[in-house]
């Protein structure tokens, strides 16, 4: 199983299987935070469905095409932090994450993706990380500026969620970038 530490007491670890009652029940108490940003919210209403998502990113990373990690701090599940897609051909990976009210304002996003972003490069020879995030979520938007990220541009309507199409910021990081 893939472990990323991060710093003491933080490390990303690749989701199994007895992580889904907890990454439900973590999910469920942050429903309406999460809402806001999140479009699957409604397709995972009991624990089946978590562990239908866990199963589902066990393949992705078996098939070098993911990587969704949860991140733990003081071995505490606090959200999720990943690739959502990498793409080994172009040497690419897009990423995605999320984080428990309780754990936000801390930097601990940010740390994690500073991890993240180093073993893509080192350990998956990425050329370019990329992360696209809802226009308006301002506190995802700098997470990916803290991190080196560029801004790209933006993806109008990239994205429906639950009753309306938002559109994208994207931000990327080369190999080659500062």
């Amino acid at each position: 199983m893939f472990t990323l530490p991060v710093d003491a007491g933080l490390r990303l670890a690749q989701l199994v299987p007895e992580d889904a009652e907890e990454l439900f029940a973590l999910t469920d108490a942050n429903r309406a935070h999460l809402r806001r940003w999140l479009p699957w919210l409604d397709r995972n209403r009991v624990v089946a469905a978590t562990e239908d998502f866990v199963t589902f990113t066990q393949r992705e990373a078996a098939a070098g095409t993911g990587l969704h990690c949860g991140i733990f701090e003081q071995n505490i599940l606090a959200g999720v932090c990943g690739y959502h897609r990498i793409d080994a051909q172009n040497r690419s990976g897009q990423i995605g994450y999320w984080l428990s009210a309780e754990a936000g304002g801390r930097g601990v996003m940010s740390r994690c993706v500073t991890a993240l972003v180093s073993y893509g490069f080192a350990k998956r020879d990425l050329q370019r990380q990329v992360i696209a995030c809802a226009e308006e979520n301002r506190a995802s938007a700098a997470v990916a500026e803290r991190c080196g990220f560029r801004f790209e541009g933006v993806a109008r309507d990239a994205e429906w969620l639950y009753d309306r199409f938002v559109s994208h910021r994207l931000y990327a990081r080369l190999r080659t970038d500062a």
